[in-house]
């Protein structure tokens, strides 16, 4: 969560928002981090849960970091046998979705 939280925080700008929402769909735990920042592009989607990959607009916007944090998510979650996956637009932000199954 700290990851994601950090990382909303990082690309969506201060007048915008950032929604996180819990619940339970099909037997599952649900997790939503929703932002309003400026979005990953289609080409870029396949590749950032990659070590090391940072997609074009981290760089233009001179963010720091190393392209570490979304791999490091993907492993957390993956050890708990659950799935990561996100929704983005360019310009409308991103939505990372966690799911694990509650049995």
């Amino acid at each position: 969560m700290n990851i994601l939280l950090e990382n909303a925080i990082k690309y969506t700008p201060k007048e915008k928002k950032i929604a996180v929402k819990v619940y339970i769909k099909n037997k599952k735990i649900c997790i939503d981090v929703k932002d309003e920042g400026v979005g990953i592009k289609e080409k870029d989607l396949p590749h950032i849960f990659e070590r090391f990959y940072r997609a074009d607009a981290s760089h233009n916007r001179k963010v720091s970091g190393y392209g570490l944090g979304l791999s490091i998510a993907f492993k957390i979650v993956e050890k708990y046998h659950g799935q990561i996956r996100v929704e983005s637009q360019v310009g409308k932000g991103s939505t990372f979705k966690i799911e694990f199954s509650s049995a």
